[in-house]
């Protein structure tokens, strides 16, 4: 007998904020950024009031189970280069990777975008970060020729 466990992938909404910061905590342990709850906060309460910068979707393991087990956050861009919306895939953070769940929440997401008129996503990821590249790679996914640059406006 086999047992059929299905992702649940839904809109974040404001009362998802505490486990939000939680699984923030997690994915910045895990990839070595510094966590600052204050930050975070100001970040995410934002996304979470409506959809003017962008959407958060918060990954459960199955149609019954209530604990989030990851959460993926996209930002709203506009690009001259493709004529229209383009999106950074700014934060994606799965507990226990390789059971699908991360492959299941890209799709509701590309899904979502595509119903937005999204032309292209924007992702990055740490050069270590092998399984990551091989995740979105699995998606259609390719490397650019260009490089980010960024600096911090204080």
């Amino acid at each position: 007998m086999f047992l059929t466990v299905t992702t649940v992938v839904r809109r974040a909404a404001p009362d998802d904020l505490a486990v939000l910061i939680e699984l923030v905590a997690e994915y910045c342990a895990a990839d070595d950024h510094v966590f600052d709850e204050q930050t975070v906060r100001a970040g995410l309460e934002p996304l979470l009031s409506d959809d003017t910068y962008g959407a958060i979707w918060v990954i459960h393991p199955g149609q019954a189970d209530t604990t989030a087990d990851g959460y993926v956050v996209v930002t709203w861009g506009w690009s001259i280069e493709i004529g229209g919306l383009d999106v950074v895939l700014d934060e994606f953070y799965v507990r226990g990777r390789r059971q699908g769940k991360g492959s299941d929440a890209l799709r509701v997401v590309e899904a979502d975008c595509r119903r937005r008129g999204v032309k292209r996503i924007f992702l990055e990821t740490e050069l270590a970060n092998e399984d990551a590249r091989r995740l979105y790679q699995r998606h259609g996914y390719v490397a650019d020729t260009s490089i980010w640059m960024s600096k911090e406006l204080t």
